[in-house]
Protein backbone atom coordinates (compact mmCIF):
# COMPACT_ATOMS: atom_id res chain seq x y z
CA UNK A 1 0.00 0.00 0.00
CA UNK A 2 1.48 3.41 -0.97
CA UNK A 3 1.09 6.61 1.10
CA UNK A 4 2.28 9.94 -0.30
CA UNK A 5 2.73 12.51 2.72
CA UNK A 6 2.40 15.88 1.56
CA UNK A 7 5.42 17.83 4.05
CA UNK A 8 3.56 21.10 4.07
CA UNK A 9 0.92 19.59 5.70
CA UNK A 10 2.28 16.54 7.63
CA UNK A 11 5.40 17.30 9.44
CA UNK A 12 6.59 16.53 13.14
CA UNK A 13 7.75 18.78 15.74
CA UNK A 14 11.47 17.08 15.41
CA UNK A 15 12.09 17.57 12.37
CA UNK A 16 9.73 18.87 9.23
CA UNK A 17 11.41 15.62 7.05
CA UNK A 18 9.92 13.14 9.09
CA UNK A 19 6.21 13.48 9.29
CA UNK A 20 3.88 12.30 11.98
CA UNK A 21 2.35 9.79 9.66
CA UNK A 22 5.51 8.43 9.15
CA UNK A 23 6.63 8.43 12.49
CA UNK A 24 3.98 6.65 14.04
CA UNK A 25 3.92 3.97 11.26
CA UNK A 26 7.50 3.47 12.14
CA UNK A 27 6.30 3.28 16.68
CA UNK A 28 3.35 0.52 15.11
CA UNK A 29 6.34 -1.53 13.14
CA UNK A 30 8.46 -1.25 16.31
CA UNK A 31 5.49 -2.88 18.72
CA UNK A 32 5.31 -5.84 15.84
CA UNK A 33 9.29 -6.60 15.92
CA UNK A 34 9.53 -5.59 12.35
CA UNK A 35 11.88 -3.77 10.21
CA UNK A 36 11.54 -0.14 9.03
CA UNK A 37 13.88 1.14 6.14
CA UNK A 38 14.53 4.74 5.39
CA UNK A 39 15.49 4.96 2.45
CA UNK A 40 17.70 8.71 1.55
CA UNK A 41 19.42 8.99 -1.71
CA UNK A 42 21.82 10.19 -0.71
CA UNK A 43 24.21 10.59 2.30
CA UNK A 44 25.50 14.52 1.71
CA UNK A 45 22.92 17.56 2.02
CA UNK A 46 21.00 18.68 -0.72
CA UNK A 47 18.46 21.53 -1.57
CA UNK A 48 16.36 23.15 -3.81
CA UNK A 49 13.93 25.77 -3.62
CA UNK A 50 10.18 25.80 -4.21
CA UNK A 51 6.48 27.16 -3.51
CA UNK A 52 4.34 25.63 -1.11
CA UNK A 53 1.59 27.03 -2.56
CA UNK A 54 1.31 25.35 -5.75
CA UNK A 55 4.51 23.05 -5.38
CA UNK A 56 6.23 24.33 -8.20
CA UNK A 57 10.21 23.02 -7.98
CA UNK A 58 12.40 25.63 -9.44
CA UNK A 59 14.03 24.58 -12.36
CA UNK A 60 16.98 25.68 -14.55
CA UNK A 61 15.52 27.63 -18.20
CA UNK A 62 18.10 25.59 -20.52
CA UNK A 63 18.10 22.00 -19.13
CA UNK A 64 14.94 21.37 -17.70
CA UNK A 65 16.61 20.60 -14.52
CA UNK A 66 16.16 21.27 -10.81
CA UNK A 67 18.38 24.57 -9.70
CA UNK A 68 20.42 24.96 -6.79
CA UNK A 69 20.58 26.94 -4.23
CA UNK A 70 24.00 28.97 -3.60
CA UNK A 71 24.21 30.40 -0.46
CA UNK A 72 28.18 32.31 -1.24
CA UNK A 73 26.61 34.52 -3.39
CA UNK A 74 22.96 33.97 -2.37
CA UNK A 75 21.91 32.62 -6.42
CA UNK A 76 19.94 29.63 -8.20
CA UNK A 77 22.68 27.88 -10.04
CA UNK A 78 22.53 25.33 -12.40
CA UNK A 79 25.24 22.32 -12.54
CA UNK A 80 24.54 21.79 -16.02
CA UNK A 81 25.33 24.69 -18.07
CA UNK A 82 25.72 27.16 -15.15
CA UNK A 83 22.78 29.61 -15.37
CA UNK A 84 22.38 31.64 -12.63
CA UNK A 85 19.53 33.94 -11.61
CA UNK A 86 18.37 36.07 -8.10
CA UNK A 87 16.11 34.08 -5.51
CA UNK A 88 12.70 35.18 -5.70
CA UNK A 89 10.95 36.92 -3.45
CA UNK A 90 7.74 35.60 -4.88
CA UNK A 91 7.03 32.22 -6.84
CA UNK A 92 7.41 32.55 -10.42
CA UNK A 93 4.17 30.54 -11.06
CA UNK A 94 2.05 31.37 -8.81
CA UNK A 95 3.22 34.82 -7.31
CA UNK A 96 3.16 33.44 -3.77
CA UNK A 97 5.44 34.69 -1.39
CA UNK A 98 5.37 31.16 0.13
CA UNK A 99 8.60 30.01 -0.55
CA UNK A 100 10.92 27.25 0.96
CA UNK A 101 14.45 25.94 0.57
CA UNK A 102 14.79 21.62 0.95
CA UNK A 103 17.94 21.10 3.07
CA UNK A 104 18.47 17.31 4.09
CA UNK A 105 21.14 14.81 5.07
CA UNK A 106 21.56 11.11 6.32
CA UNK A 107 22.75 11.95 9.44
CA UNK A 108 20.27 14.81 9.94
CA UNK A 109 17.84 11.88 9.72
CA UNK A 110 19.78 9.66 12.22
CA UNK A 111 19.93 11.90 14.65
CA UNK A 112 16.44 12.91 14.53
CA UNK A 113 15.10 9.54 15.08
CA UNK A 114 17.72 8.44 17.90
CA UNK A 115 16.21 11.05 20.06
CA UNK A 116 12.73 10.45 19.15
CA UNK A 117 13.28 6.45 19.41
CA UNK A 118 16.22 6.31 22.03
CA UNK A 119 15.98 2.64 23.16
CA UNK A 120 15.42 1.40 19.31
CA UNK A 121 18.56 0.40 17.42
CA UNK A 122 19.28 2.49 14.47
CA UNK A 123 21.52 1.49 11.82
CA UNK A 124 23.20 4.12 8.80
CA UNK A 125 24.25 1.93 5.86
CA UNK A 126 25.66 4.27 3.30
CA UNK A 127 29.64 4.64 1.70
CA UNK A 128 30.91 5.71 4.97
CA UNK A 129 30.31 2.53 7.11
CA UNK A 130 30.85 0.52 4.18
CA UNK A 131 34.35 0.79 2.30
CA UNK A 132 35.06 -2.67 2.33
CA UNK A 133 34.34 -6.64 2.13
CA UNK A 134 35.17 -6.64 6.24
CA UNK A 135 32.84 -3.67 6.59
CA UNK A 136 30.29 -5.30 4.58
CA UNK A 137 30.15 -8.45 6.58
CA UNK A 138 30.04 -6.76 9.81
CA UNK A 139 27.52 -4.28 8.42
CA UNK A 140 25.12 -7.45 8.25
CA UNK A 141 25.09 -8.22 11.69
CA UNK A 142 24.28 -4.89 12.42
CA UNK A 143 21.41 -5.09 10.04
CA UNK A 144 19.70 -8.26 10.93
CA UNK A 145 19.65 -6.71 14.76
CA UNK A 146 18.45 -2.98 13.70
CA UNK A 147 14.69 -2.19 13.16
CA UNK A 148 15.32 1.03 11.65
CA UNK A 149 17.58 0.83 8.82
CA UNK A 150 18.95 4.05 7.13
CA UNK A 151 19.92 3.13 3.53
CA UNK A 152 21.36 5.22 0.45
CA UNK A 153 21.52 3.36 -3.06
CA UNK A 154 23.28 0.99 -1.66
CA UNK A 155 19.95 -0.62 -1.00
CA UNK A 156 19.31 -1.15 -4.44
CA UNK A 157 22.57 -3.38 -5.33
CA UNK A 158 24.24 -4.96 -2.11
CA UNK A 159 21.87 -6.67 0.86
CA UNK A 160 18.51 -8.52 1.14
CA UNK A 161 16.62 -9.75 3.90
CA UNK A 162 13.02 -10.14 5.30
CA UNK A 163 10.61 -8.99 7.84
CA UNK A 164 10.38 -5.65 6.28
CA UNK A 165 6.97 -4.12 6.40
CA UNK A 166 7.58 -0.88 6.19
CA UNK A 167 10.10 1.12 3.49
CA UNK A 168 9.93 5.17 3.61
CA UNK A 169 11.35 7.49 1.03
CA UNK A 170 12.14 10.87 3.00
CA UNK A 171 12.53 13.12 0.48
CA UNK A 172 11.83 12.14 -3.20
CA UNK A 173 12.60 15.07 -4.82
CA UNK A 174 16.28 14.76 -3.59
CA UNK A 175 16.57 13.14 -6.42
CA UNK A 176 14.87 14.87 -8.80
CA UNK A 177 17.38 17.74 -8.12
CA UNK A 178 20.32 16.08 -9.37
CA UNK A 179 21.53 17.54 -12.44
CA UNK A 180 21.44 15.21 -14.91
CA UNK A 181 18.75 15.24 -18.13
CA UNK A 182 17.40 11.88 -17.59
CA UNK A 183 17.49 11.76 -13.60
CA UNK A 184 13.08 10.79 -13.51
CA UNK A 185 13.96 7.98 -15.44
CA UNK A 186 17.33 7.29 -12.49
CA UNK A 187 14.60 8.18 -10.16
CA UNK A 188 11.72 5.95 -11.39
CA UNK A 189 14.15 2.97 -11.83
CA UNK A 190 15.41 3.66 -8.52
CA UNK A 191 12.27 3.56 -6.52
CA UNK A 192 10.83 0.55 -8.26
CA UNK A 193 13.84 -1.59 -7.65
CA UNK A 194 13.64 -0.62 -4.14
CA UNK A 195 9.83 -1.58 -3.52
CA UNK A 196 10.56 -4.82 -5.98
CA UNK A 197 13.16 -6.45 -3.27
CA UNK A 198 10.19 -7.01 -0.73
CA UNK A 199 7.82 -7.78 -3.68
CA UNK A 200 6.96 -11.07 -1.58
CA UNK A 201 5.97 -9.14 1.23
CA UNK A 202 2.44 -8.66 0.86
CA UNK A 203 1.34 -6.65 3.30
CA UNK A 204 3.72 -4.24 3.04
CA UNK A 205 3.49 -0.20 3.46
CA UNK A 206 5.51 2.13 1.25
CA UNK A 207 5.62 6.12 2.24
CA UNK A 208 6.71 8.46 0.16
CA UNK A 209 7.72 12.06 1.57
CA UNK A 210 7.42 14.89 -0.50
CA UNK A 211 6.53 18.26 -0.88
CA UNK A 212 5.49 17.92 -3.97
CA UNK A 213 2.78 15.57 -3.96
CA UNK A 214 1.19 16.77 -7.07
CA UNK A 215 4.40 16.19 -9.32
CA UNK A 216 3.81 14.38 -11.97
CA UNK A 217 6.72 12.00 -11.80
CA UNK A 218 5.74 10.91 -8.01
CA UNK A 219 2.30 9.94 -9.25
CA UNK A 220 3.39 7.89 -11.76
CA UNK A 221 5.65 5.99 -9.15
CA UNK A 222 2.96 5.45 -7.03
CA UNK A 223 0.28 4.96 -9.53
CA UNK A 224 2.60 2.46 -11.62
CA UNK A 225 1.86 4.08 -14.62
CA UNK A 226 4.92 3.24 -16.28
CA UNK A 227 2.94 4.17 -20.50
CA UNK A 228 2.28 7.99 -19.29
CA UNK A 229 5.70 8.63 -17.49
CA UNK A 230 7.42 7.49 -21.03
CA UNK A 231 4.86 9.74 -22.65
CA UNK A 232 5.98 12.78 -20.70
CA UNK A 233 9.75 11.85 -20.57
CA UNK A 234 10.30 10.93 -24.06
CA UNK A 235 7.99 14.47 -25.24
CA UNK A 236 10.85 16.06 -22.91
CA UNK A 237 13.21 14.86 -24.21
CA UNK A 238 12.42 15.77 -27.77
CA UNK A 239 12.14 19.49 -27.11
CA UNK A 240 15.18 19.66 -24.94
CA UNK A 241 17.44 17.97 -27.76
CA UNK A 242 18.37 15.03 -25.77
CA UNK A 243 18.73 11.88 -26.63
CA UNK A 244 17.64 9.57 -28.27
CA UNK A 245 16.62 12.72 -30.60
CA UNK A 246 20.08 14.04 -30.24
CA UNK A 247 23.50 13.16 -28.98
CA UNK A 248 24.89 14.67 -25.45
CA UNK A 249 28.27 14.79 -24.92
CA UNK A 250 30.95 16.77 -22.26
CA UNK A 251 34.41 17.94 -22.86
CA UNK A 252 36.07 18.49 -19.82
CA UNK A 253 39.34 19.99 -18.60
CA UNK A 254 41.27 19.96 -15.73
CA UNK A 255 44.10 22.04 -14.23
CA UNK A 256 45.74 22.78 -10.80
CA UNK A 257 45.10 26.85 -12.03
CA UNK A 258 41.78 27.41 -12.40
CA UNK A 259 42.54 30.56 -15.38
CA UNK A 260 44.94 27.90 -17.59
CA UNK A 261 41.68 25.49 -17.16
CA UNK A 262 39.13 28.52 -18.30
CA UNK A 263 41.53 29.71 -21.03
CA UNK A 264 42.17 26.32 -22.48
CA UNK A 265 38.03 25.63 -22.76
CA UNK A 266 37.33 29.39 -24.11
CA UNK A 267 39.81 28.25 -26.40
CA UNK A 268 38.44 24.80 -27.54
CA UNK A 269 35.41 26.50 -27.60
CA UNK A 270 36.59 28.91 -30.20
CA UNK A 271 37.76 26.12 -32.20
CA UNK A 272 34.79 24.12 -31.96
CA UNK A 273 32.29 27.40 -32.96
CA UNK A 274 34.54 28.34 -36.49
CA UNK A 275 33.82 24.27 -37.27
CA UNK A 276 29.95 24.63 -36.40
CA UNK A 277 29.82 27.65 -38.44
CA UNK A 278 26.50 26.90 -39.53
CA UNK A 279 25.53 26.95 -35.71
CA UNK A 280 24.37 23.05 -36.72
CA UNK A 281 25.09 22.28 -32.99
CA UNK A 282 24.49 23.33 -29.46
CA UNK A 283 27.31 24.39 -27.32
CA UNK A 284 27.83 25.88 -24.04
CA UNK A 285 30.66 26.65 -22.34
CA UNK A 286 30.81 26.21 -18.88
CA UNK A 287 32.79 29.24 -16.89
CA UNK A 288 31.97 28.01 -13.47
CA UNK A 289 34.43 25.67 -12.23
CA UNK A 290 34.39 22.88 -9.59
CA UNK A 291 37.29 21.70 -7.60
CA UNK A 292 38.04 17.94 -6.68
CA UNK A 293 41.43 17.01 -5.68
CA UNK A 294 43.07 20.01 -6.12
CA UNK A 295 42.49 20.53 -9.72
CA UNK A 296 40.11 22.93 -11.50
CA UNK A 297 37.26 21.19 -13.85
CA UNK A 298 35.54 23.32 -16.58
CA UNK A 299 33.27 21.65 -19.20
CA UNK A 300 31.31 22.41 -22.85
CA UNK A 301 28.33 20.70 -23.35
CA UNK A 302 27.36 20.04 -26.59
CA UNK A 303 23.88 18.69 -27.78
CA UNK A 304 22.87 17.91 -31.67
CA UNK A 305 22.73 14.80 -34.10
CA UNK A 306 26.21 12.99 -35.07
CA UNK A 307 27.91 14.56 -32.63
CA UNK A 308 30.75 11.96 -32.80
CA UNK A 309 31.18 12.77 -36.42
CA UNK A 310 31.53 16.44 -35.08
CA UNK A 311 33.94 15.99 -32.26
CA UNK A 312 36.25 13.63 -35.45
CA UNK A 313 37.79 17.56 -35.79
CA UNK A 314 39.41 17.84 -32.23
CA UNK A 315 40.03 14.18 -31.98
CA UNK A 316 44.01 14.39 -31.63
CA UNK A 317 43.16 17.10 -28.74
CA UNK A 318 41.70 14.67 -26.90
CA UNK A 319 43.69 11.72 -27.34
CA UNK A 320 46.78 13.87 -26.75
CA UNK A 321 45.46 16.10 -23.82
CA UNK A 322 45.00 13.74 -20.46
CA UNK A 323 44.01 16.78 -18.59
CA UNK A 324 40.99 16.51 -21.15
CA UNK A 325 38.18 13.73 -21.33
CA UNK A 326 34.78 13.14 -23.46
CA UNK A 327 32.07 11.45 -22.43
CA UNK A 328 28.77 11.15 -23.58
CA UNK A 329 25.38 10.80 -21.94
Amino acid sequence: MYYIINLTQDWSKQNKYLSNTLLQKIDENIKKWKKTIIYINRRWEFNCLFCKDCQHLYKCLNCDISISVHNNPKKLVCHICWFTKDIDLRCEKCSSTNLDFAWVWTEQIENSLKKIFPNISIFRLDTDSIKNKTDKNNALNKLYNSQIIIWTKMITTWFDFQDVDLIAVILLEQELVIPKYNIEEITYNNIKQLIWRWRNIDDKEIIIQTFLNNNETIKSICEDNYKDFFKKTIEERKLFWYPPFNDFAILEYRDPSEEKSLNFCKILKNKLDIINSKNDFEIILNSKWFRKNNQFHHKIILKWANLRDFLENIRYEIIRNPKLSLSFE
